[in-house]
């Protein structure tokens, strides 16, 4: 698959399964959003702008995503424009995970990996850090699925924020 925007790229509304889509061509990479949580024009589909190719790039380049598979790297670049675009603004879910130590939260930035651990599950996933308003922070799972409670877990791609108390920065991360 070549993951170089191009022309012929647009956003879809997929009625029969719900989602959030983004057409490559003939390829279609489903995004995991719900529809209740997105805010998407009347008019679909929309084309991927020349701003949604700029940033893309900008994300593609960055030094977090260099350790990824050049599709896991799309995958997740496309769910972080698809919160930019039409993610509704969603409430700290704090109380759901561990504190993290003191020192553990020392150079956060954008972008960076980070470990969350549900208080309930003592389940631990990585995520990364998409949006930081210091005090709450905006994370996107980068593992496959994080069991929060024994009924709530978490896809792949989705996102959660929580207070930056929760964090756990992972200096090094593991190729996908």
């Amino acid at each position: 698959m070549d993951f170089i925007p191009k022309s012929n790229w647009q956003w879809v509304f997929d009625k029969q399964k719900s989602l959030l889509t983004l057409q490559m061509g003939s390829a279609v990479i489903d995004l995991v959003f719900q529809p209740n949580k997105l805010v998407l024009p009347s008019h679909l589909p929309i084309p991927f702008t020349v701003s949604d190719v700029a940033r893309y790039i900008e994300l593609f380049e960055h030094q977090a995503l260099k350790s990824y598979q050049p599709e896991m790297a799309c995958k997740i670049i496309l769910h972080i424009l698809a919160i930019e675009l039409f993610h509704k603004p969603i409430l700290s879910k704090s109380w759901l995970f561990t504190d993290s130590q003191p020192h553990d939260r020392i150079n956060l930035d954008l972008m960076s990996h980070v470990i969350l651990t549900a208080k309930v599950k003592h389940e631990s996933a990585t995520y990364l850090v998409i949006e930081d308003e210091k005090e709450f922070v905006l994370c996107l799972l980068i593992d496959q699925i994080h069991q929060i409670t024994a009924r709530k877990s978490l896809p792949q791609f989705q996102i959660i924020k929580v207070m930056s108390d929760k964090l756990t920065v992972i200096k090094a991360v593991t190729a996908y």
